[in-house]
């Protein structure tokens, strides 16, 4: 049967947090790396938003927002039980609020702050300061928790992770020093030290339309 087509970019956080689902879920697609800057013509006449990730079912159905791979992942995945275990009802309401608060409010301090050149007339550590404040908030859940929710992660902590990871990547290139508690730190080498992240961050050669399949994961 043919694979369903993820069109991803390596280093995207919402792509990385799709790709990590897609592993937890045991689903194997045919992945297509591309270059932001250069996007193929395939890929921009597929996607409405012009942005990756993006997936093409084998029925041709189009999903757009990571978030909603994420949810389809769980829900065709052949292992039992996902949605329960990683969405547990008496939390999802919460699991929820946090994401889109990574989303929507996060992620526009660290851009602002990773990639101030970008912007006109910031205020690169104003954006970093308010950006410390999630991650202190965060952190705050993480206190008597080993994940946000508790003992195992949730979809809440797939999602806001890589975007944590960007924000090291960040203040460690611009000289920042204790930007994180120990605590912080722990949950997020739990993910970048897991037997996964090796396949997870594989670097794949650009897709072209001539170019042999890939897939992820690669073996």
């Amino acid at each position: 049967m043919k694979n369903d087509i993820l069109y991803s970019f390596r280093r995207c956080p919402y792509a990385i947090r799709v790709r990590w689902a897609l592993l937890i879920c045991e689903i194997k697609v045919e992945l297509r790396e591309i270059d932001l800057k250069n996007k193929p013509l395939e890929f921009l006449n597929k996607s409405s938003t012009k942005t990756i990730p993006i997936l093409i079912r084998n029925n041709n159905e189009i999903i757009e927002e990571s978030l909603d791979i994420i949810l389809w992942a769980l829900s065709v995945s052949k292992k039992e039980n996902l949605i329960n275990k990683y969405i547990p009802d008496n939390k999802k309401e919460r699991i929820l609020e946090i994401i889109n608060e990574n989303d929507n409010q996060f992620k526009y301090h660290l851009d602002r702050f990773k990639y101030s050149t970008r912007f006109d007339s910031i205020d690169k550590e104003y954006h970093f300061l308010e950006a410390s404040k999630f991650i202190k908030r965060w952190n705050e859940l993480l206190t008597n928790n080993r994940f946000f929710f508790g003992d195992d992660h949730t979809i809440a902590d797939w999602c806001i992770w890589p975007f944590v990871r960007q924000f090291k990547i960040a203040c460690e290139s611009q000289k920042k020093i204790n930007f994180f508690q120990p605590t912080t730190q722990k949950w997020l080498e739990y993910f970048e030290n897991h037997r996964n992240f090796k396949d997870l961050m594989y670097k794949y050669t650009l897709w072209e339309p001539s170019s042999k399949k890939n897939y992820f994961p690669f073996n």
